[in-house]
């Protein structure tokens, strides 16, 4: 079935190439901070909100489009039917993915990306202090119980999570590649000389999953910081696509059995002329 090919660049290929093309490290590393100029922990909160969108919005469309894979064993009669509709609606739901997927890795200092954001909490930890955590809270009936709890961020973790979400992260530095080359623009070169990224970088969806995860968990560590709350990934109705394929699985069914009632009627009145021209 036509839908699986969707997936055709998340499996594990093997290098077939000796050597892989070079690429300029400064683009894919970018400067060495990128922290964001802000006057104020409102200013933070936005940037805050912003990646958030991003990456919730990322999780929702992956899920999506893997819920609806994982469907087609128990609908391939649905799929089959209007083949081509399903065939874009999962290429959409993958590049809507990994689009985002691309913002939220980016490596430049201009744009929000979770790298320049922990840039800017590394350089603004002063947002953080209990006293503006009060402030921030101030209308919450149980901010002076979550002030007893540590709000400013670890400075080992923090580290950790800038050097995941940068190129020194193996995961990441294949991402970039595949943003540099194939979804912020298309590499000319590689295509006159047809080299395939996925076959020197190949991305799994596990990869892609881990990337999402991670995003997902360094957001919530500095959100439920901030102001003691964190993002759900989850979206009401994220099953709905069961009701419309199980609504289309009956539609086929029930036509089925019309044609087959209509072909026995037909048979009936067949057979009964020929009755009547025997007699």
């Amino acid at each position: 079935m036509r839908a699986y090919s969707i997936c055709r660049n998340f499996s594990v290929i093997i290098n077939s190439w000796a050597t892989k093309p070079k690429y300029n490290e400064h683009r894919l590393t970018g400067p060495k901070t990128m922290q964001i100029s802000i006057t104020s922990a409102e200013e933070f909160e936005s940037l805050l909100n912003a990646l958030a969108s991003e990456i919730v919005d990322a999780q929702i469309y992956f899920k999506l489009h893997t819920d609806l894979m994982a469907a087609v064993p128990d609908y391939a009669e649905v799929f089959n039917e209007s083949n081509t509709f399903w065939w874009l609606t999962l290429h959409a739901l993958l590049d809507t993915t990994l689009f985002r997927l691309c913002r939220i890795y980016d490596q430049h200092s201009k744009s929000l990306n979770l790298r320049n954001l922990l840039d800017t909490i590394q350089a603004s930890l002063n947002i953080f202090d209990i006293q503006n955590f009060r402030e921030r809270l101030k209308d919450n009936p149980f901010v002076e119980s979550l002030s007893q709890t540590a709000r400013k961020p670890s400075t080992d973790t923090l580290k950790q999570d800038i050097r995941y979400a940068s190129p020194t992260n193996p995961l990441v530095r294949k991402l970039v590649i595949w943003r540099n080359n194939i979804f912020a623009h298309r590499s000319a070169t590689n295509v006159v000389t047809q080299r395939n990224i996925a076959d020197y970088y190949p991305l799994s969806k596990n990869d892609v999953s881990e990337l999402l995860n991670g995003a997902t968990s360094i957001l919530n560590r500095y959100s439920s910081l901030f102001r003691a709350s964190s993002y759900s990934t989850q979206i009401v109705g994220c099953d709905d696509y069961l009701y419309v394929l199980k609504t289309i699985k009956t539609r086929i069914r029930q036509h089925k059995e019309e044609i087959a009632s209509e072909i026995a009627r037909l048979r009936q009145a067949d057979s009964t002329q020929r009755s009547g021209e025997v007699s």
